[in-house]
């Protein structure tokens, strides 16, 4: 004889009380762990804690505290709401000493708005013209989101041209990204930009995905591309001469021996309009090679100054469309 199990009725209260309970559970669960989180947080950072506070709190010679946030241009609204400012500030000053890596440093408030508006003020002066009959000149004053829009938003009218003059005298370079995005105009689909070797958290030298490929069709189409460079061309500026002369065989670099700057940085915005930016980015050539503190040596040495070596350039597209 089989014996029906009993429903269970649950009234609407129950259910209410029910989703109550549940949901109480997995709050707790929520803030256990969030408490995990900050706990772990705390005891990771415990000493520096305690050092902050000893300091910031109690130090009696105040005055030698004001002398050492002046000398790092921090004018505290607290020492304490200051000092994580102060310690990045000094360890990066560490830095540069041990290592000349002068790129690793804290902004100022003051000092990164400079920075953003001199980045802005550089780019508006970039330009392209029909400087001889069917030869485009392009000037690339940074490699930044300005001048990366303003490749793309006049690539239909420089792409007209039949050859180009690519101006990269005096450009220091810039993001990474935007440097990227202003090869692919120029290279096909799949050619290797460049190599870029990261240090990540736990891991090590991360190798993996460190391959920058051109993601899309090649946009730009001349018959010859002669590239200008000096002593101030760096950095991403360096990346771009590259990653066109090592996978096209129609470009000509003129002019001297350029910077040498083969390392990247990254900067992170802190609180009250800080900034801190590090040297985080081992970066080579398509072929694997550095230019870091060696620098591109010109295919044709010329003095990169004055109108002259403008004129040279149009002389080489001349001679090459005799040929």
């Amino acid at each position: 004889m089989f014996r029906s199990k009993r429903r269970q009725y649950l009234t609407p209260m129950d259910r209410i009380q029910k989703k109550f309970l549940r949901f109480k559970i997995i709050s707790l669960a929520i803030i256990a762990l969030l408490a995990g989180g900050l706990t772990a947080v705390i005891y990771t950072n415990y000493d520096y804690l305690l050092f902050k506070n000893l300091i910031a709190h109690h130090y009696i010679h105040t005055d030698t505290l004001d002398e050492l946030f002046a000398a790092h241009g921090i004018q505290p609204e607290s020492y304490a709401r200051n000092f994580d400012n102060l310690v990045i500030a000094i360890v990066t000053q560490q830095i540069r000493q041990v290592d000349g890596d002068v790129y690793t440093f804290q902004y100022t408030p003051a000092a990164r708005i400079r920075q953003i508006e001199g980045v802005r003020t550089r780019a508006e002066t970039a330009e392209f013209f029909e400087i001889a009959p069917g030869v485009g000149y392009l000037f690339l004053p940074n490699i930044s989101s300005y001048v990366r829009e303003f490749v793309m938003d006049n690539r239909e009218e420089i792409n007209q041209f039949d050859d180009l003059i690519l101006d990269l005298r005096g450009n220091n370079g810039g993001v990474l990204d935007d440097f990227q995005i202003i090869a692919e105009q120029f290279l096909p689909r799949g050619a290797t930009v460049g190599y870029e070797t990261a240090r990540w958290h736990l891991f090590g030298w991360n190798v993996f995905g460190n391959q920058r490929i051109s993601r899309g069709d090649q946009f730009f189409e001349f018959g010859s591309i002669i590239i200008l460079q000096n002593q101030r061309t760096a950095s991403a500026a360096e990346g771009l001469i590259m990653a066109l002369h090592e996978n096209l065989d129609n470009v000509t670099v003129v002019g001297e021996l350029t910077y040498g700057k083969g390392i990247g940085q990254a900067t992170l915005p802190l609180r009250g309009g800080y900034a801190v930016r590090a040297t985080v980015i081992l970066i080579e050539t398509p072929s694997g090679a550095t230019v870091h503190n060696i620098g591109i040596t010109p295919d044709i040495e010329h003095d990169s100054y004055g109108d002259d070596i403008v004129e040279f350039a149009l002389q080489l597209i001349e001679n090459e469309g005799q040929q």
